[in-house]
């Protein structure tokens, strides 16, 4: 905790200082000593068989490492979102989901399979659920912040609610799927993202009936440049985040600062988004492999995207199986 200056005041004082984005206490996965732990109680098992397995690309990896790249994915997801950023964003960063709620009931009210229940991935604190579920359809949201999840159960208590990594959770039984605010695009550092996405679009594929909807949006590549420091505040919290990107690498990083107001003091907290970037034509070649109608937008509807940001909505074709 840190004595409660004005939120000018820390903002000047963390800019001059340079030390805003300090953060010793920061430990990549490969550090993370629930990692290993889990890795090894799974690993040193008497059921489990060291012989390689194969995965779904038919490429050859050992147990111990699908084991430790899974609990990795874990602990990352579940590092994202934590008490003070969750409150911050559901005070101040969920415009986008309202925004686009309008357009993407539209869509799901025309769509041909006669749409009645809808997974909300990334849901957040429920305000793209709270529109869905208003506008009649069944709706489950996914999140991997259970911060986040405890303000959705409250503020939309008719929707069900998943606390889960989208990649582990079971997608079935579904009419739509909808993504909203680049939800897809956060992946471990190190991680297959490109695998990752090209599994989920495939899983989607298969849950989906003709006619179902597929909508998500992502950040694409070029210009303008992304990276630069920006700050936001409130009456009782201030954020700080650094943006750093690398194109040739399709990553983007933000290191986050969070100062929150509890009691006479500001409560400081840190964390580290790491975010893919795509190419949107790959992405559409991807989809249409597995047998959906494309369209891109840089808008939902009246409700545009900041620059570099693509929505997608996918309509699954009838299956040539």
């Amino acid at each position: 905790m840190v004595s409660k200056p004005s939120l000018a005041g820390l903002r000047h004082g963390c800019l001059l200082s340079g030390s805003w984005l300090a953060a010793p206490w920061r430990r990549t996965h490969r550090e993370c000593p629930k990692v290993r732990a889990v890795a090894r109680s799974h690993c040193s098992s008497p059921t489990w068989s060291s012989e390689p397995v194969r995965n779904s690309s038919e490429k050859i990896i050992q147990p111990e490492l699908q084991i430790i790249r899974r609990v990795a994915r874990i602990c990352w997801m579940q590092s994202l979102y934590q008490r003070d950023l969750a409150y911050v964003h559901a005070a101040a960063f969920e415009t986008l989901a309202r925004g686009a709620a309008g357009e993407i009931v539209r869509r799901l009210q025309n769509s041909t399979a006669q749409v009645r229940k809808v997974m909300d991935v990334g849901c957040g604190a429920g305000p793209l659920t709270k529109a869905l579920v208003n506008a009649g359809f069944d709706v489950t949201g996914v999140d991997t912040s259970a911060e986040l999840l405890e303000l959705a159960r409250a503020h939309v208590p008719k929707a069900h609610f998943i606390h889960a990594s989208i990649y582990d959770a079971q997608i079935r039984d579904y009419d739509a799927v909808v993504a909203v605010g680049e939800p897809l695009t956060y992946h471990s550092e190190g991680a297959d993202a490109d695998n990752v996405i090209s599994g989920f679009f495939q899983r989607v594929a298969q849950a989906l009936p003709q006619g179902g909807v597929l909508i998500f949006d992502v950040i694409g590549l070029g210009e303008p440049s992304l990276a630069g420091r920006t700050w936001k505040s409130g009456a009782d919290w201030a954020v700080m985040v650094e943006t750093t990107e690398n194109q040739t690498e399709r990553s983007l990083v933000r290191n986050i600062e969070v100062f929150r107001c509890v009691g006479d003091a500001y409560r400081r907290s840190h964390e580290v988004h790491r975010v893919r970037l795509f190419d949107v034509s790959i992405l559409c070649s991807q989809l249409g492999s597995y047998g959906f109608a494309i369209e891109t937008s840089q808008s939902y509807g009246v409700q545009q995207l900041p620059p570099r940001r693509y929505a997608f909505f996918a309509t699954r074709l009838a299956s040539t199986g």
